[in-house]
């Protein structure tokens, strides 16, 4: 991958179950079709990203991992791995420091070309160590970032802000301390990932990144919210990728959308996002035209604004090149044929199933009436079929009821880690291919 690449891809970047390792290799195909090149690791409850991100890889999570680099490679899709160790890391602890270098080190054994340091969601507070070596939180972060960065030979390597977007910049963007300490002491050669004015923003403008571009002295990479559910699992997020302008193209180092959990929602939100990248770098109007769109009020920092969402708006931002419509139209074109068509995760299309020919089972005789004998009702004896069961068909019946007995739902147990996403869950094994 290019340094000067512009990055625009997906994060796997929610809270919450991890995408499969299918689910990813899918998505790699689609990214390839749609012309999207870039995928961040970045899942928040996957063990040894986040809680555990000290821990090693073992011999079987290293093969997964290593599987998923190469089939990202395939595609020409650049994996970019993320590690989020701000919960409790010593950054004054050579140890500490040391730990982090030895697990990217590992990955890039991997064949990963392509790092990031993530320290979003998480407490300003230093303990008393990082205190008496550090002026700041900020610089806490930048000075390991940069120790890491140089150490991995200088790839490509982005860093999220715990100020990571305008609400959480403090007192604000321009005066923030924080900011200009990432903008001063971060090497420029990294890249600083930004959610936009919100956690989750319903709009991006030109004015907005200019402004935070001259606070970190560097062109942003949005980590973009916009499809994410994982703060309200009720809702599902299925629109275009539209409230950001081709415009903002010449202003950004990359823009990596982070959608819904549930992976197979997202079709919609990734094609057309392949289609504002496309119409992104046909564009040639770099002047900078501001959105007219009003923004409402936000009554929680990390949920969508909901008042008025069913009310039409006459007003609508300026997308530049890109037509969020015509965009919706395509996306829907190609998710119609996938529900027609089975396909592999290549995303080639897979023979039809051959089912195997049932057998045929005589017609079934009618019952014979009840007879009334001494006030009971007594049913005749008969047989619902006339003939008996071909000998071939009862063999097979009786095979699945002796493979059934002593199932139940004890016998259906969750993996052993149900967030480990790089181990494959425990097989129970099968004593009848009928199950």
């Amino acid at each position: 991958m290019l340094f000067n690449e512009f990055l625009c891809g997906v994060i796997e970047g929610f809270y919450g179950r991890p995408w499969t390792m299918e689910q990813r290799k899918d998505l790699f195909a689609l990214m390839n079709r749609t012309g999207l090149n870039t995928y961040m690791y970045a899942p928040k409850d996957d063990c040894k990203h986040r809680a555990f991100w000290r821990d090693l890889y073992s011999v079987e999570e290293a093969e997964r991992l290593t599987s998923l680099i190469e089939e990202a490679k395939e595609n020409n899709v650049t994996f970019v791995y993320a590690l989020s160790p701000g919960l409790d890391i010593t950054f004054s602890n050579t140890k500490e420091v040391t730990c982090l270098k030895r697990k990217l080190e590992q990955v890039s054994q991997f064949g990963c070309e392509a790092f990031a340091l993530l320290f979003d969601d998480i407490d300003k507070d230093m303990c008393l160590g990082d205190q008496e070596v550090f002026q700041s939180f900020a610089q806490a972060q930048v000075s390991v970032s940069n120790e890491v960065y140089q150490y991995l030979g200088q790839p490509t390597f982005l860093f999220c802000p715990t100020e990571y977007c305008a609400t959480r910049a403090d007192p604000e963007i321009s005066k923030s301390e924080y900011l200009a300490t990432v903008g001063n002491k971060l090497l420029p050669a990294i890249n600083v990932m930004w959610t936009g004015p919100k956690v989750v923003s319903k709009e991006i403008t030109v004015a907005s990144v200019k402004e935070l571009s001259a606070a970190i002295k560097r062109k942003p990479i949005i980590w973009d919210n916009v499809h994410a559910n994982d703060y309200d699992q009720k809702r599902l997020f299925l629109g275009p990728f539209q409230g950001r302008s081709t415009d903002l193209r010449p202003y950004l180092n990359g823009f990596l959308t982070n959608p819904n959990c549930e992976y197979n929602a997202n079709f919609m939100a990734i094609h057309t996002l392949g289609a504002w990248f496309r119409d992104s770098e046909r564009s040639t109007d770099n002047t900078s035209r501001d959105s007219t769109v009003e923004n409402p009020t936000v009554s929680a920092e990390i949920k969508l604004e909901t008042e008025g969402e069913n009310v039409v708006q006459h007003q609508r931002a300026h997308h530049g090149t890109y037509n969020p419509a015509l965009a919706s139209q395509a996306a829907i074109s190609d998710w119609v044929k996938l529900f027609r068509q089975a396909r592999d995760a290549q995303g080639k299309d897979l023979a039809p199933l051959v089912l195997s020919q049932p057998t045929v089972l005589p017609q079934p005789v009618p019952p014979l009436p009840s007879i009334n004998t001494c006030m009971a009702f007594t049913s005749t004896t008969t047989s619902l079929y006339g003939p008996a069961l071909p000998e071939t068909v009862s063999e097979e019946l009786q095979k699945v009821k002796e493979s059934l007995v002593g199932i139940g739902s004890e016998a259906f147990k969750p993996p052993l880690n149900p967030m480990n996403s790089l181990v494959a869950p425990p097989r129970r094994r099968r004593e009848s291919p009928w199950i």
